[in-house]
This record gives structure tokens, sequence and C-alpha cells, in this order.
């Protein structure tokens, strides 16, 4: 008799939501920018959170040879002494967490107090990434933008432009030009074999896959093929970033620190960062739980100059 049944069984049965839903492990959670100028200067950790400068000597020989005679006098030799100096600059970044919040989010399978940690994290590293470029007003901390030993950027090719209209060969002559322009400062100390570091804006990878007339051979591959030990890196912060709001392009010869005597970090350019997280407190209350972290930022230092060029890659 059961098959002669019409209808549903039960008139008003129901099935709640939630036993027809499947959870994924873990959370999703939303990307933040990149902290890009890790990527191209790396981080020094020196100093302390609450220090004031973060100093380094420098030291100039002087002196010129004489031709040798047993009556004259003796040319001596010199130094020219000093040091650089830059400001450390400090940010802060807290959270709380109510107790209501922890516990109901939590059984729902969010931990708020890992994930307002991340938060603040990721909120100080943005800081520190804007500073690592343009440095802060009014102080004596500078970005890789602004460094007061940064070389004059070379201007803009004539009637070049990096858009649809870029060629293979108009590419390559301005990538030789930023080359050429590290010889002249560097002159024979420059090897063939040095490793090089060329920074473009966001926005341009594209033009690696720029071939030439035969269609043979792309940039990207002319790069690797001249210069083994190159990398390639992009930056947002290099749009728009000359003094006539033009896109930059860095090339920066790296490990040379054999080249000279210095006792300094052997890198070409740094990023001092005294501190990147240091948790300045924290309090539980009788509903919520509170913390603060800060940092502590000298922004970017350029050590030798004279391995970096710059040149103004336009846009239409």
């Amino acid at each position: 008799m059961d098959s002669g049944l019409v209808g549903n069984a039960v008139t008003t049965g129901y099935v709640p939501a939630e036993t027809l839903q499947t959870w994924m492990a873990g959370t999703i959670r939303a990307i933040t920018t990149p902290v890009d100028i890790d990527f191209i200067v790396g981080i020094t950790t020196v100093g302390n959170w609450h220090d004031e400068e973060i100093n380094v000597r420098t030291e100039e020989a002087l002196g010129t040879a004489q031709l040798y005679g047993d009556s004259a006098n003796i040319p001596l030799a010199g130094n020219n002494t000093g040091y650089e100096s830059r400001q450390v600059v400090r940010f802060e970044q807290g959270f709380s967490v109510g107790t209501l919040e922890r516990r109901r989010l939590g059984a729902a399978g969010f931990d708020q107090d890992t994930s307002k940690r991340r938060a603040v994290a990721a909120s100080l590293d943005a800081t520190r990434n804007a500073v690592g470029w343009s440095g802060v007003a009014g102080t004596t901390t500078y970005g890789l933008l602004n460094d007061l030993n940064l070389p004059t950027a070379l201007s803009q090719t004539s009637g070049v432009t990096w858009d649809s209209g870029l060629t293979f060969d108009e590419a390559v002559a301005d990538f030789v030009a930023l080359r050429n322009a590290l010889d002249n400062q560097m002159g024979i100390a420059l090897r063939d074999d040095a490793t090089y570091l060329f920074v473009l804006p966001t926005g341009y990878r594209g033009f690696m896959n720029l071939y030439n007339t035969g269609g043979t051979l792309s940039f990207g591959g002319w790069l690797k093929e001249n210069y083994p030990n190159l990398r390639v890196e992009y930056a947002a912060k290099l749009k728009d970033a000359s003094a006539t709001n033009k896109d930059l392009a860095y090339l920066i010869a790296e490990n040379v620190a054999n080249l000279d005597e210095s006792t300094v970090d052997s890198a070409t350019v740094t990023q001092l960062v005294p501190a990147r997280y240091e948790v300045i407190g924290s309090e539980t209350r009788p509903k919520e739980y509170v913390e603060t972290a800060s940092n502590a930022l000298a922004g970017v230092m350029v050590l030798r100059p004279w391995a970096v060029a710059r040149k103004i890659f336009a846009r239409a």
C-alpha cells in the first residue's frame, strides 16, 4: 500500500540547512600588498627600537704621489673622514579581542588573536615598505627613490616610450644605456661576470616577450643570454616616480663589496630596520584582551652609489 501514497509522508517536514553543508578546512585570507622593497634591497637588522639614529662611518683616501728626490719634501697622504646618518622613526598598531567575540568566532573555527596579530604585522610591514621607498618627510629617513646618495636619473631616450609601440631594439638600447652608466661610474671594476639587479615598474613584465625582427630572440632571452647573473624585479613604486612623473628603471650591481675596502655592510643598497615587530605591551581586561606593537625604521641607505644607475622609461 505504501506505493499508493501521494505527496509527502510528513506534511510539515524540515531539514536543517547546516546538515547539508560541508566546510572546507582552513580559512581564506585576503591578499595584502607584497613588501616589494625586501625583494630588492633585503633587510639589515641594526640598532634598537629606542635608538634615535643609525650612523655609518665614511672615509675617503687623499694623496698624490710625487717624483722622488733625496732633498724633496715627502708628500703625505691623508684621508677625509665623515659619517652618514639616518633618523629612526617608529610606527605603532594594536588590536583588541572581546571575550564574546573570541568564544563565538572560536566556535566557528576562527582564531581572532592570531588573525588580528597577523593583521598588525601586515600593517606595520606595509608602512615599512612605504618608508623603504619614499622615506619620511621632515626627517633624515630616506627611501630608494630619494636617498641623498642616488645618482641622477638618465633622461628618457628621445622618441622612445615603453608601450605597445616599443621595439626590441629600443628596449635593448635603453638597458645598454643603464649598463654603460654603470661602466662609466665603475670603470674596469665592473666585470663581465658581475651580478645585476634590473628593477622595472609593475606592468612591464610583458616587454620581456618583445621579439626581434626575425622573431628568434625575445628581450628577456637577450638579457639571460648576455647577462646570465641578472635578476629582474618589478615594483609598483617605480611608476610615475621621476621628478617629471614618468616611470623609472634601476640597474644595480650587486655583490661589489670586494671592489672597495669597506668594512660596513656588503650590500650596494640596504634597508635599515632596528625592529620589524616589537610588542610594546598587552593587557587583559575584564571583557577584552588588548595588545600593541611597533616597528622602528631608518629607511634605505645607498652604500655604494657608484654601483647604481637609474633611467626614465616613460610611457606614452
